[in-house]
């Protein structure tokens, strides 16, 4: 396992329970520069990229998968700050905390030498999510100020009012201060962190599948990943791990190849990701909704090739992206639309890998030369005629690209 400091941007080191933590002014600028160019590498300027990129692979870090950022974790990552002050966590408390959170907050998977001690974080946080308490910046102030009143008081007057397991009621107050002040000032930077963090581990994920692709390009001729081109008469979304039948068991032959592992296949914002081993036998995902991103679909006589940076046509079609939301609603005989954006980043945009192994930031589904990547060349034309697309342009699930400039990804 690598030294976590290894991700550390330069200033930060010699982390420690007293460590005062701080950025070098170089490191200042370059953290500045990469949330004016909204996580995007390639507009920060090229003297202090390199910087920028190793802050943006540890605000990566902070997107964990499967750990979902709620007002129970802005509770315990403010105790972690405050332990300078009061209230104080003994040792164990504190190891306890870390193992919670790191269980994705189930105190029964925590160590068993930790497992009572995790079980009154636990307990402490269900009661802080169940209070209608709501947070507003005059709240938080008399709040602060009131604890800040009453402990100074007591203490002039020496009164100490202990519970029965030695926590003091100031404490108690004073933990609760911090969840106010959290959810009322930190979470929304949380929130912001979290989804840039995610953002940029996506992107991470698909420069490791193109290079997977490219590996595996070599060894066939240039060709892309396929494991079945006929999908048996079924829907190309008709996804079975027993057998490859559906268009993302195509996807999957990098990872059952061992060209790439899963955890690159997995995007963060997908919360049913498969991650982990692939299983011997296996040639899919366990069903469409573990899938993250989607891919060309891979039917027909005319198929794109992996170009690898080469400069011939055609590079700039869309080979893989974040998962289509207008596959997710055709399965489910719903309405689609056809501009909607991947839920992978909350319906913002989507990345996507072209051909040349190119991975950009698409805040449409709409390439520049108007291909939509979420449906085949024939049924954009049906929609620039809305009365037929009402009769007939609908997917249905074997729809195939038109030839091999016609972007066309899913599931």
């Amino acid at each position: 396992m690598s030294d976590p400091t290894d991700f550390l941007p330069h200033g930060v080191s010699g982390l420690s329970e007293d460590s005062s933590l701080g950025l070098s002014a170089a490191d200042s600028a370059a953290l500045d520069a990469l949330l004016e160019a909204d996580m995007q590498l390639d507009r920060v300027a090229e003297s202090i990229r390199a910087r920028a990129q190793r802050i943006g692979a540890l605000l990566g870090l902070l997107d964990a998968n499967h750990i979902t950022c709620d007002a129970a974790l802005v509770d315990v990552t403010l105790q972690r700050i405050a332990r300078h002050a009061e209230p104080m966590l003994s040792a164990d408390d504190a190891e306890a905390l870390d193992a919670w959170a790191l269980s994705g907050y189930e105190a029964s998977a925590t160590p068993t030498s930790l497992h009572d001690r995790a079980s009154r974080h636990q307990r402490l946080a269900e009661i802080v999510r169940e209070s209608d308490i709501v947070a507003t910046p005059l709240l938080v102030e008399r709040t602060f100020q009131a604890v800040a009143s009453q402990v100074a008081a007591n203490r002039a007057q020496g009164i100490i009012t202990p519970t029965s397991r030695g926590w003091r009621i100031s404490d108690l107050i004073s933990v609760a201060a911090m969840v106010l002040i959290g959810v009322s000032i930190l979470w929304p930077t949380m929130s912001y962190v979290s989804q840039k963090g995610r953002q940029f581990g996506c992107k991470s994920n698909l420069g490791s599948v193109a290079s997977a692709m490219g590996l595996y390009a070599g060894n066939h001729r240039d060709s892309l990943p396929v494991a079945t081109a006929g999908f048996g008469g079924a829907p190309w979304w008709d996804v079975s791990p027993a057998k490859p039948q559906a268009n993302s068991a195509n996807l999957f032959t990098l990872a059952r190849t061992g060209y790439s592992k899963l955890r690159d296949l997995a995007c963060s914002g997908n919360p049913n990701a498969v991650v982990g081993e692939v299983k011997q036998g296996t040639y899919d995902w366990p069903d469409l909704d573990s899938i993250s991103y989607s891919y060309q679909i891979m039917a027909g006589e005319q198929r794109p090739n992996w170009c690898g940076g080469q400069k011939a046509a055609p590079v700039s079609i869309v080979l893989l992206a974040d998962r289509s939301p207008v596959v997710l609603r055709a399965v489910r005989k719903q309405v689609i639309d056809p501009m909607e954006n991947s839920p992978n980043h909350g319906g913002t945009g989507q990345y996507a890998l072209f051909a040349d192994g190119s991975v950009s930031w698409m805040t449409t589904p709409e390439r520049p030369d108007g291909d939509n990547i979420w449906l085949p060349r024939a049924i954009e034309a049906m929609i620039q005629q809305a009365a037929k697309f009402h009769q007939s342009g609908r997917l249905e699930g074997f729809e195939i690209p038109v030839d091999a400039r016609d972007s066309f990804v899913g599931p």
